[in-house]
């Protein structure tokens, strides 16, 4: 185990955006769940919340420690950022005897997450066969999945409706992410972790 102060996250926040990311994005609490949303600081990421997850149940809950990964996984997926339900591909406009067509936005966002668990990283392995290893591969989707990064954590605890034991995909993060990190777990403003390898 190895040990890294709070403020770490801060200066991997603060360095993935010298690099040129867009959006960093980890586990937020917005209308009563965690869910991904955009981190500024590690002030931002749920201290001392937990989730309560059964069948057709889902609720926060306070822990006894200040854990800034202590839930599950949350309502949201990687899937709702990489390929998004509307995507402007072309638009048109009128002039006074034709009309203009024009190409949609030619850049998407660099995307760093943090904070990914090891059933996500599953999700996203299938979703790369379905978008990107078949005869027809999305060209949005490769875009966005190109310019992706990802640092993971292991889960430290499993909710009702986990199914990673059985389908093999957890506790652990082992493949497919840029960073893997055991969940982080605060005592006085410390964070302990297994050291994680590049992958």
């Amino acid at each position: 185990m190895k040990t890294i102060e709070r403020s770490g996250i801060d200066h991997l926040i603060a360095a993935l955006r010298r690099h040129g990311f867009d959006d960093i994005l980890g586990p937020r609490v917005r209308d009563g769940a965690i869910v991904y949303d955009q981190l500024q600081t590690a002030a931002d990421l749920p201290a001392g919340l937990t989730d309560e997850q059964e069948g057709g149940t889902y609720r926060l809950k306070s822990r006894t420690d200040q854990a800034l990964f202590g839930y599950t996984v949350g309502p949201h997926s990687l899937k709702k950022f990489l390929y998004p339900s509307a995507l402007k591909l072309w638009q048109t406009r009128r002039s006074a005897d034709s009309f203009l067509v024009e190409a949609g936005p030619a850049e998407v966002p660099r995307l760093a997450f943090l904070g990914v668990r090891a059933c996500e990283l599953q999700a996203l392995a299938i979703q790369d066969r379905v978008f990107l290893q078949g005869v027809y591969v999305d060209p949005d989707y490769r875009e966005r999945r190109g310019k992706l990064f990802i640092v993971a954590v292991n889960c430290g605890q499993a909710g009702g409706t986990c199914f990673c034991a059985s389908m093999h995909t957890g506790p652990k993060a082992a493949y497919g992410s840029d960073r893997r990190r055991a969940p982080l777990f605060c005592r006085r403003n410390r964070h302990r972790r297994r050291r994680g390898s590049a992958q």
